[in-house]
């Protein structure tokens, strides 16, 4: 198949450029977008494209189904993007759109499922490929797959499962589309959805069992609402982003987000419950 990428995460370009070569698909063309929060982004995705292959960046939503179709591509492949397709990009290839989300769908539709996989303790992560539709993550399923999460899991382990699981499952996803299958459709029984975090979330609340600080501390990904990027806190008296904790089986006094003890692995801070092991911290800007 003349396949089209449309995408604004490095990572997912290049990986999806590999695989379409192997299963003997032509990459008609890239199209990404300016990613505004992280600049250097957008400039790896244009180095990721292999010469001979077209990369635009795309400057509005409006222009997405004209180019599109000038690709006179059978699918497109999407995998991170920042703008709703309308009816007319969805329809502007022969098959449609096939969409990578890192979920088990309907579970976590929308903006922040890394997040709200680790934010919700979920046991694990999953990933699917569907076909898109004009709602936000809604349309039949063409391939799913999940792996295995624990406490130790963070951001960094999670997005690598990921895309092993994004890997395994496109050979599935387009091979559905390209039969001519038109996916399963979506229940709505536990359907959720992944929102940008409250800004309230942004501020650790000792008084919180452990294990819920400890997910707070883990499932941040993208800004929340107003822009602040969390964890954050005040521990001996400087305001710090958390980074990194483990859960730990110890005993502790003292009130909520006092510094028990600290050593060589980090500070024991106390929870509503008992103490949790911060590991890395980082000034506040």
């Amino acid at each position: 198949m003349r396949v089209v990428i449309v995408s604004m995460a490095a990572g997912a370009v290049a990986s999806y450029v590999r695989l379409l070569a192997e299963l003997r698909h032509e990459t008609a063309g890239v199209l990404t977008m300016r990613n505004r929060r992280r600049p250097e982004a957008t400039a790896q995705v244009v180095a990721d494209v292999p010469d001979g292959i077209d990369i635009v960046v795309v400057g509005s939503a409006d222009r997405m189904a004209p180019l599109l179709r000038s690709y006179d591509a059978d699918v497109g492949l999407c995998g991170g993007w920042g703008w709703r397709l309308g009816p007319d990009a969805l329809s502007a290839t022969r098959l449609g759109i096939v969409n990578g989300h890192p979920s088990l769908l309907p579970r976590w539709r929308g903006p922040n499922p890394f997040g709200w996989t680790l934010r919700a303790g979920d046991p694990v992560v999953g990933f699917t490929y569907h076909f898109m539709d004009e709602g936000f993550d809604t349309g039949p399923l063409l391939a799913q797959g999940s792996r295995p999460l624990s406490d130790e899991d963070t951001m960094s382990t999670l997005m690598a499962r990921t895309r092993e699981l994004a890997e395994e499952l496109l050979p599935q996803a387009l091979a559905r589309a390209e039969a001519g299958e038109p996916g399963d459709p979506q229940s709505e029984e536990g359907a959720t959805h992944a929102r940008v975090y409250e800004d309230e979330f942004a501020e650790i609340d000792w008084t919180r069992p452990a294990r819920h600080v400890h997910n707070q501390i883990r499932s941040w990904f993208t800004p929340s609402v107003s822009g602040i990027m969390g964890p954050l806190t005040t521990l001996d008296g400087e305001r710090v982003r958390v980074l990194e904790s483990r859960l730990v089986d110890a005993k502790s006094s003292g009130a909520p987000g006092e510094i028990g003890s600290r050593d060589a692995d980090g500070l024991l801070v106390q929870c509503g419950d008992g103490p949790i092991l911060v590991l890395r911290t980082e000034p506040a800007a």
